[in-house]
C-alpha cells in the first residue's frame, strides 16, 4: 500500500513519542540548570500576581452586582455589600486554592511568570498547602502588608504565605 501524497514522517519512519514538541515545558535542562535550585521569587512579581488575583475575585463578584443593578435599577443595601464581601472572601478562597492544588499556581502567578516550588516529586502542593497559602495570604493583606517587611531584606526570607504552605514562591 502506498502513501505517496499523505502528509507525515517518511514511508517506513514513524515519529517517535520523544519527537513531538510540547512547548517551552519539555525543553531539557542542561546539567548545570538541573544542579542549581529555583530562584525564589522576589517582592515585586509576587505583588503583581497578588493584585491580577484580587482583580479577578473583584471583577468576578462586583461585575454581575452592577449588571443586576442596572438591569433592576436600584443598587444592592449595605447589608447586600457585606454578604458581597463575605461572598467575595469565599470566591477567592475557592478560586485560588483550586488553582494552586490542581496547576500550582494561580491566573496572577501565571501571568507574574510564578509558580510553587514544586516537592521533591514534582508534584502540586496539596490541598491544606493550599489552603494555608490562602491564609497567609489573606492575614498578610489583613495586616496592610506589613508582614512583609520581614521577607523584604532578602529574597531567601519566607512571607508568611510561604511559612505557612511550607512551599516558596519560584520563577519559571
Amino acid at each position: 500500500m502506498s502513501r505517496r501524497g499523505a502528509p507525515g514522517p517518511p514511508e517506513g519512519r514513524e515519529p517517535r513519542l520523544a519527537e513531538f514538541s510540547l512547548g517551552p515545558l519539555a525543553a531539557e535542562a542542561s546539567p548545570r540548570e538541573a544542579l542549581q535550585a529555583p530562584h525564589v521569587a522576589s517582592l515585586a512579581p509576587r505583588a503583581m500576581a497578588a493584585t491580577a488575583d484580587l482583580a479577578a475575585a473583584v471583577l468576578g463578584v462586583s461585575l454581575p452586582i452592577v449588571a443586576a443593578a442596572v438591569l433592576a435599577g436600584r443598587w444592592p443595601t449595605p447589608r447586600g455589600l457585606v454578604w458581597a464581601a463575605l461572598f467575595a472572601v469565599a470566591f477567592s478562597f475557592a478560586t485560588t486554592v483550586a488553582a494552586l492544588f490542581l496547576f500550582g499556581r494561580t491566573a496572577g502567578m501565571a501571568l507574574a511568570g510564578l509558580v510553587l516550588q514544586p516537592d521533591e516529586t514534582g508534584r502540586h502542593p496539596s490541598f491544606g498547602q493550599a489552603a494555608r497559602r490562602w491564609l497567609g495570604t489573606a492575614l498578610t493583606a489583613a495586616a496592610l502588608g506589613l508582614p512583609l517587611f520581614l521577607a523584604a531584606g532578602k529574597a531567601e526570607r519566607p512571607t508568611p504565605a510561604d511559612r505557612l504552605s511550607g512551599r516558596p514562591l519560584v520563577e519559571e
